[in-house]
């Protein structure tokens, strides 16, 4: 099909949310939230910080500061919280989806409460935490109803990550309409106007297609402009790497100037297009308009599937392994077939041979498993999308595809797409980590003399030192500027530096005095006032701004105050609150746990002064 659309250029006129959604909305102190990757475990401790933002508040009985954050930046594992929580729809409250605060920790119980949101062993209907408390949500699982959807259904290998997150994350709240081959068949938008102006209008046929809109209306918390950060992969010369890719409500593409080209040998960059028309073919250009060709529309299950696109490649190891497939074919495939079926449209179920299907996950083969797995090509499950560049842009009738990645593989925090709105003067960035704190046997080597700097023995998340222009830990070296020696492993996050490298010592050596110098007696919080420096391949310019880090750790204080039958179950926990990435299956109350932590560590009075601060 063909259709009008406009492109977004973030060149000549820079970005700003006010650009996109007006000054309607109260925003004091423009402030961004980001959301990091991480699976399940950033997903349930974004659920408390979000739960918290949307309890605290400036002033008694004033709106909440979750209702007044400007907008959200969100990467993998937090790109399914924060945009099924932008798009929720239906019944669903947003308090049954955050689940409820508990300023006490003391009232929180094993099971059998008195109301749902102290109760560990339960989840309130339509919560967040729902999908991944399913055993068809662990990788090995999703490894077989992707194999099966593949083998049976012709979903295509580069979409069968996406179609599994419709499946199990966004059709959770109807933000998932699977047609031919499970693909999907909605697309999305702002509000009714916006929907009107820049796609309807243009395209009538598309009045007919099902439009999910920024949740809104009584009940509904004010909704901020939400920006999903996937990546795609970029050539510079010989070396591969990644560019950053933005989804929001009005464009999709990439907003910086990086040096680098696509698969067509295209420089890429320089803004996007409406976000419908993402994955498209270009026809022709007029201006700002242009005309494509598209067999669907770019939806929210291809931005939430490509932001979290590193699961696909643990799925394609999986698959690629006769033996290993055949043993979880045998333990999961009957269960998934009684599943997909109450899942998959009506048209899909009628097209394919039931008794065939049935009889197979049944009693499945290895000579048929290996001859199927023989057909898969290595990166066959990786994303790939039609992308043309919006600067320098031509009509292409040889378009190849582009292959994306996680957002989290290029920069996992969120924080420096976030910085490419000019009018965001504060983030919060929510480093929801599996890696623990703690002393390390080196530390930060200044750049310029090369000796170590004292008192920086300390380790965190591999996803914070980039943004400063640092390699992530390595334990024999410590933290290593990039430049020459830059460890293969950490290219993808070369580019990500939108800080000074000076203040990186100052925020590991306030990161571990704020959460007790290695007691963790306290959140690892820290507010930290910086400037930015200027870096095309985001499209960040140089500016100052505050950043308050939240980086989940493990806090005594909370524990303190917790039941003695509670602190049994997270003294339980060998790896609390740091559950592993690919433990995509957690218990209701593992989930309860890390989101009740984050929860009380953001909007306790003892550590919410400096949130409330943001907003004044």
């Amino acid at each position: 099909m063909t259709y009008n659309a406009t492109t977004s250029d973030t060149v000549s006129t820079p970005l700003t949310v006010e650009r996109f959604v007006g000054k309607g909305r109260t925003t004091p102190g423009n402030v961004g939230l980001c959301l990091s990757g991480g699976g399940s475990r950033a997903l349930s401790a974004g659920m408390g910080q979000l739960r918290a933002l949307n309890h605290l508040t400036t002033k008694k009985n004033g709106p909440s500061l979750l209702s007044q954050v400007k907008a959200v930046s969100t990467v993998s594992g937090g790109s399914w919280l924060g945009v099924s929580f932008t798009y929720l729809s239906g019944r669903t409250s947003d308090t049954d989806f955050l689940n409820a605060y508990i300023a006490n920790p003391h009232d929180l119980v094993p099971s059998k409460g008195s109301s749902i949101g102290v109760t560990l062993d339960k989840l309130p209907r339509g919560n967040m935490g729902v999908p991944s408390t399913s055993r068809l949500f662990s990788v090995p699982a999703l490894a077989v109803e992707a194999y099966i959807l593949w083998k049976f259904f012709g979903t295509p290998a580069n979409m069968l990550w996406q179609v599994l997150m419709g499946f199990h994350i966004m059709s959770e709240h109807n933000l998932y309409s699977p047609g031919a081959k499970a693909l999907p068949t909605s697309l999305f938008s702002w509000d009714k106007k916006t929907l009107k102006q820049a796609v309807v209008g243009p395209n009538p046929s598309l009045a007919k297609e099902t439009a999910h809109l920024v949740a809104s209306g009584a009940g509904r918390t004010s909704r901020p402009y939400i920006l999903c950060n996937t990546a795609m992969f970029v050539k510079k010369g010989k070396t591969q790497l990644l560019a950053p890719v933005q989804a929001t409500p009005f464009f999709t593409g990439i907003v910086g100037t990086p040096d680098a080209v696509d698969a067509n040998g295209s420089k890429v960059g320089g803004g996007g297009v409406t976000s419908f028309a993402f994955n498209s073919a270009l026809q022709s250009v007029s201006g700002a308009d242009v005309t494509v060709a598209q067999a669907r529309q770019w939806s929210l299950t291809d931005i939430v599937g490509a932001s979290s696109a590193a699961f696909a490649g643990q799925l394609q190891q999986i698959i690629n392994d006769p033996l290993l497939l055949l043993k979880y074919l045998k333990e999961f495939a009957a269960e998934i077939w009684k599943w997909l079926k109450s899942h998959l449209s009506s048209a899909d179920l009628a097209k394919v041979d039931e008794a065939r299907i049935q009889s197979f996950v049944k009693a499945p083969t290895l000579a048929e498993v290996a001859a199927d797995t023989a057909i898969f090509d290595p990166g066959a499950l990786i994303p790939a999308y039609d992308y043309w560049p919006v600067r320098n842009v031509k009509p292409n009738a040889k378009l190849k595809s582009t292959r994306f990645a996680d957002g989290g593989n290029l920069e996992n925090t969120g924080v420096a797409s976030m910085l490419s709105y000019g009018d965001i003067d504060s983030v919060i960035a929510c480093v929801n980590s599996a890696t623990p704190m703690t002393k390390g046997k080196k530390g930060v080597i200044d750049p310029k003399s090369g000796k170590e700097i004292p008192k920086t023995r300390i380790i965190v998340d591999g996803q914070i030192p980039p943004l400063f222009g640092y390699q992530p830990y390595d334990p024999k070296k410590g933290y290593v500027p990039f430049g020459k020696k830059t460890a293969k492993a950490n290219l993808f996050m070369s580019q990500s530096q939108v800080f000074p490298a000076g203040d990186f010592p100052a925020l590991l050596k306030a990161l571990w005095k704020n959460s007790g110098s290695g007691k963790n007696t306290c959140p690892a919080n820290a507010l930290q006032k910086l400037k930015t420096k200027k870096n095309d391949w985001f499209g960040v310019a140089k500016r100052d701004v505050t950043v308050l880090w939240v980086y989940t750790n493990a806090v005594e204080t909370w524990v303190s105050l917790l039941r003695p039958d509670v602190k049994k179950l997270v003294a339980a926990s060998a790896d609390f609150p740091h559950y592993g990435t690919l433990d995509t299956n957690l218990s209701a109350a593992e989930i309860n746990l890390l989101a009740s932590l984050t929860a009380w560590s953001v909007g306790d009075p003892s550590n919410s002064k400096d949130f409330v601060g943001l907003f004044k």
